[in-house]
C-alpha cells in the first residue's frame, strides 16, 4: 500500500466447467501474470476452481476432489508471488458443502471464508446443494494445511498494516445487512466480493451501484464471468 492505495485486480478466466484441471493452470497463470504487473491483491470469481454452473456435479467426490488438488497447487504456484489471491472453489467438512473463498498468499491458505446468504429463487438453487457459513470461526484442515474457517474472518497484512482484507461472496452483497458492514465495523479498509452471475439488463449499473452503499470504506471487487464494463463513478 503506498500513499494509501493498493493495486487491486480483478480477473474473470476463460474456465471449462467441471475442468477443475484447466481452471487451475487458468488461475496460476491470471496469478502471475498479475505479481509481474504489481498487484497485490487478486479478486477471482465465486467457483473459479469449477465454474459456477455444475449443478448436481458439485455432490460429486470427483469434482470435489478436483478442487481441492487444484488449490494445493495454487497453493504450490503462488510461493514466489508477492500477490494475496482469493479462489472459488466447493469445500465439504464434516458431511457439508460450502460455497468457498480460499485466501492464498506466498504458499499459505490464511483462511476459507463460506457464502453467507445462498441464492434461491429465479435460475439461482444454491440451497440444494450448499448450506450457509458459520459466523464462528474454526480451524479445519483443507488442502494439505490447517486454516481457518468462518465468515467473520479479516486478514490483517504486518507489511501494509493499513491493509486489512475482508471477504464476502456474490449474494451476500444483497442482502439488508451484507457481511461487508460488519467486516468494514471490523476494522476492514479492503472489502473483496466474489460473483458469478448470469447476464442481465442493468445488473452491471446495478451491481456496481450497490457495492458502493454498504461499506463506504471499502473497495468491492465484484466480477461476473465474462466482460463486463461498469459505468463510470
Amino acid at each position: 500500500m503506498k500513499y494509501g492505495f493498493l493495486h487491486t485486480a480483478a480477473v474473470s478466466p476463460a474456465l471449462h466447467v467441471a475442468d477443475c484441471a484447466y481452471n487451475t493452470q487458468q488461475i496460476i497463470a491470471a496469478m502471475r501474470a498479475q505479481a509481474v504487473a504489481g498487484t497485490k491483491l487478486l479478486c477471482l470469481p465465486e467457483f473459479t476452481l469449477t465454474g459456477y454452473t455444475c449443478s448436481d456435479l458439485f455432490l460429486q467426490e470427483t469434482l470435489c476432489r478436483g478442487a481441492e488438488d487444484g488449490l494445493i497447487q495454487i497453493l504450490d504456484a503462488s510461493k514466489e508471488l508477492d500477490v494475496v489471491a482469493l479462489v472459488g472453489l466447493p469445500v465439504r467438512h464434516n458431511g457439508k458443502l460450502y460455497n468457498c473463498a480460499a485466501v492464498v498468499c506466498k504458499g499459505q491458505l490464511l483462511g476459507l471464508v463460506p457464502k453467507t446468504y445462498l441464492p434461491n429463487y429465479g435460475e439461482f438453487y444454491e440451497r440444494r446443494h450448499f448450506v450457509p457459513g458459520p459466523k464462528d470461526a474454526f480451524e479445519i484442515t483443507f488442502a494439505g494445511q490447517r486454516t481457518l474457517f468462518g465468515t467473520n474472518l479479516l486478514f490483517a497484512c504486518r507489511e501494509m498494516p493499513e491493509f486489512v482484507l475482508g471477504v464476502e461472496i456474490c449474494e451476500d452483497l444483497w442482502a439488508p445487512v451484507p457481511p461487508s458492514c460488519s467486516h468494514a465495523l471490523a476494522g476492514a479498509t479492503v472489502v473483496a466480493n466474489l460473483s458469478a452471475s448470469d447476464e442481465t439488463v442493468g445488473k452491471a449499473a446495478w451491481s456496481w451501484w450497490l457495492g458502493r452503499a454498504p461499506a463506504c470504506c471499502a473497495v468491492m471487487c465484484m466480477l461476473t464471468p465474462g466482460t463486463v464494463k461498469a459505468p463510470p463513478i
